[in-house]
Formats: structure tokens, C-alpha cells, sequence
């Protein structure tokens, strides 16, 4: 119902799917994202104030970013843009910090964009007061606090190895909250390393200085748990396929009822663990399958290929360009409406 067709063959493929690979977000969930909890360890009283410190969370946040808010309507602002990023904006805007100024104070000297290979993004950025050149850095937590040697505490940077373990359970404590995790991380850099920073599309730093995680929510939509219900029962197996760490996607997946209480590890994986096992090993594992996690676009689509090959119809929704390539794989491709383009055209 309420779907746009473009080859209409496609509806009696619709008809006979035996398998859906939906990704979670904007999809299982509202895709209105907010800022839940925050953690940056050298604000001592949690707030943004008129300090050092404050200023290079802002920065971090607003220059290390390609999102927007448009204020035209001041009783509902609207983001622009990534909605994870926007998230961050608008926990500035809630703390009357400005981001139009902060980036009217900086100028960006190179920036390279957020991928889903890598899975973070950074940013150069110049200073117009003092000239200072400043490495900011967002992630998947994981990742970035590997590239860290100190973290900045309200004393000063100290050791990150020390300080990891409490960081690790913060997080664990926000994944099961179903919360999307960042980390944050940043470096004084001298003008002569600028030319070398981005070598081939990547970042080889692991000298930075980490600055904290934020949680992100995302709402569950309220009509999902009964769908998947629906299609259970209808004897068609949903596998939740996403980028998001193995907590959030599992507390996502019990939240919706696709994960019992009853279900063992076995029916989890990364991407990781996914790429390290062979066609064969996975023929089997992929029919019991629920959750793929940290996945990127390709293990989507080898997923979609291996549940084709064991004789399944399956259908992929999704609505980023991540999705693209199962999309197109899959007999099946249903695009959301509010997603990229690109995801519609693979569809």
C-alpha cells in the first residue's frame, strides 16, 4: 500500500518475498534524531561555558560538520542535512551557542568527508584569532579512540589507556539504550603538516587527544513492532542489516520483537566477523541470522547474494546511498520516500 511502482512485474515479486534485509535507520525508526546523553570528560559541570574547553567541543561539533539548521520557522527548527550531525547542531542551539559563527570565525582548510568505510570524518581548521591550526575528528567510538594516545580531562591530557575501560562501559551503557554512538577527538597541528594529514582518502594520525561521546536517539516508529509481527507469522524471515554497533542494533532489534530473549550470539554478527568468513561457512549461518551490525554497503549486498543463493526472494528497504548495492541486488528494492536519490534509483 501507498507505494510508487515503477515496473509493475515487480508487485508479484513483492508478493512471494522470503526474506526482508531492512536497514534500521529512517526505516525501523522515526529518523528523528536528538542528542540523549553526553559525555565530554574536561567539562567538569556538563555545560557549555565561556571556557577553553567549551570552545573546542563547539568547534568540534560545528566546524567538523556538513549539516545546517534552517531557522525560518523559530518554534520548529529543521536540519539540514545529516540527521546524526543535525542532532549535534541542535544540542548546540538548545545551549544558545551559535554554529553560523563558529564556522564564521574558522576558516575549514581541508576537510575529508565522513565514509562508511572508515567511518569517521575530519577536519582542518584555521583559527582567525589566533591562527592556530586544530585536527578535529568524529566517529564511530571504537575507531577513534584507537587513533589516541591522551584524553583531555579537566586537569589537562592525561593517558587514554588509564581512562579506556571507564569510556568502553560508558559506551555499552548508551548501546543498550539503543543510542548511535560518536566519539570526539582532536590535535594542535603545525602549518607544514597540513599537505600530509589525508593521504589517500584516509587519515593516518594516532597521536589525538580525545574529547568525549555523545549518545544519539533515534525513536522507534510506533507501527513497526506489528509489521514485523505480521510478516513473522506470514512465514518471511527480517534480518536488521546496519552500521550501528552490535548494543544498539540488538536493543533496536528487542524492541521492535524480532530479538527474543531466547536468541543465542549465533544469530548476531558484524561486518567484521562477516568478512572473515568464506561463502561456504556462511551458507548455512545467513538463513538464522536476525542482526548484522557495523555492516558496510558490501556486506549488505554479499548478504542479499547468499540468501539468493540458498533459493530465497529477497526484498531490501532502505534509504541511504550505503544501500545502493543490495538494492540492486536484491529481486526486491523498496526505497523510502524521505532517502537519497540515489538509494530511490537502485530501487
Amino acid at each position: 500500500q501507498k507505494n510508487l511502482v515503477r515496473k509493475l512485474h515487480a508487485c508479484e515479486t513483492m508478493g512471494a518475498a522470503t526474506v526482508i534485509c531492512t536497514d534500521k535507520t529512517g526505516t525501523l525508526t522515526k529518523n528523528q534524531m536528538s542528542v540523549g546523553e553526553c559525555q565530554f570528560y574536561a567539562l567538569e559541570s556538563g555545560k557549555l561555558e565561556e571556557t577553553a574547553v567549551s570552545h573546542l567541543v563547539e568547534e568540534s561539533i560545528a566546524l567538523n560538520s556538513t549539516a545546517y539548521l534552517d531557522y525560518n520557522d523559530q518554534k520548529k527548527v529543521k536540519v539540514v542535512g545529516n540527521p546524526t550531525e543535525g542532532a549535534l547542531l541542535l544540542w548546540l542551539f538548545d545551549q544558545n551557542v551559535d554554529f553560523v559563527k563558529l564556522r564564521d570565525d574558522a576558516t575549514i582548510v581541508k576537510q575529508l568527508p565522513f565514509t562508511t568505510k572508515y567511518k569517521y570524518m575530519a577536519s582542518v581548521v584555521r583559527a582567525e584569532k589566533d591562527g592556530e591550526y586544530v585536527l578535529y575528528v568524529k566517529g564511530a567510538p571504537e575507531i577513534i579512540m584507537k587513533r589516541c594516545t591522551t584524553i583531555l580531562m579537566p586537569e589537562g591530557e592525561v593517558d587514554m589507556a588509564a581512562k579506556k575501560p571507564e569510556i568502553e562501559q560508558q559506551l555499552l551503557a548508551y548501546q543498550s539504550k539503543a543510542m548511535r554512538t560518536l566519539g570526539f577527538a582532536y590535535k594542535f597541528i603545525s602549518e607544514e603538516e597540513i599537505e600530509t594529514i589525508f593521504e589517500n582518502g584516509k587519515m593516518e594520525r594516532q597521536d589525538l587527544c580525545f574529547l568525549g561521546i555523545t549518545g544519539i536517539i533515534d525513536p522507534v516508529r510506533d507501527d513497526v513492532a506489528d509489521s514485523i509481527q505480521d510478516c513473522l507469522n506470514a512465514g518471511i524471515g527480517v534480518k536488521i542489516v546496519t552500521g550501528d554497533t552490535p548494543g544498539t542494533a540488538k536493543e533496536i532489534g528487542r524492541q521492535i520483537g524480532l530479538w527474543q530473549a531466547d536468541d543465542d550470539e549465533s544469530k548476531m554478527i558484524t561486518g567484521k566477523e562477516f568478512n572473515l568468513l568464506t561463502d561456504d561457512e556462511l551458507r548455512d549461518r545467513v538463513a538464522d541470522l536476525k542482526i548484522m551490525s557495523r555492516a558496510r554497503p558490501s556486506d549488505k549486498e554479499r548478504l542479499v547474494r547468499l540468501l539468493q543463493e540458498r533459493g530465497e526472494v529477497v526484498a531490501v528497504t532502505g534509504d541511504g546511498t550505503n544501500d545502493a548495492p543490495a538494492l540492486n541486488k536484491a529481486q526486491i528494492g523498496l526505497s523510502m520516500g524521505d532517502g537519497t536519490s540515489v538509494a530511490k534509483e537502485a530501487s
